[in-house]
């Protein structure tokens, strides 16, 4: 008999996401590789997450800001993949923990759906690869400061002595 697990069933419905339609990356050499997600340019939201310097390449290059001379690993796994009839549908970040981001990968094979744990920065180049939609859970996004804040935290840090 399948039953419905009640705790499941209202965690699911009380997780809510926003479809990150805009993806940027920045690169600097003494903060690292970020990769930013927002729903659209001006929103206030932005998932942000520091990254290697092979996956900053991997979502540089389905960016279309680098052209590789060779095919990259994740690109020989797709060519795989897509031989052997796998369907990718959408990648969802879900979860933090430990200072440690969560994502799945949905994807179907030969019709039934499978979950994938993944690392974030793969999904998202895989995401991007693929054209498929890039969810992230609302409880990860932070809101960026308007001016006035960010001139109210700069008169309270003066105030402060150290």
């Amino acid at each position: 008999m399948d039953e419905k697990n009640p705790i499941l069933e209202k965690a699911s419905q009380e997780t809510s996401y926003i479809e990150a339609k805009e993806v940027y990356i920045k690169t600097d050499r003494t903060q690292g590789n970020m990769v930013i997600l927002k729903e659209s340019e001006s929103s206030p939201y932005y998932f942000m997450m520091f990254v290697g310097d092979a996956e900053i390449t991997a979502i540089a290059k389905e960016k279309g800001f680098v052209e590789p001379k060779r095919p990259l690993t994740h690109d020989l796994y797709l060519s795989i993949l897509h031989q052997a009839g796998v369907v990718f549908d959408k990648i969802e970040i879900y979860d933090v923990r430990e200072n440690t981001f969560y994502a799945k990968v949905y994807a179907r094979i030969h019709g039934e759906e499978r979950i994938f744990d993944s690392r974030p920065s793969d999904a998202v180049a895989l995401a991007l690869h693929e054209g498929i939609p890039i969810m992230v859970n609302k409880k990860l996004l932070h809101r960026e400061l308007t001016p006035e804040e960010i001139k109210a935290y700069e008169e309270i840090i003066k105030m402060v002595k150290f």
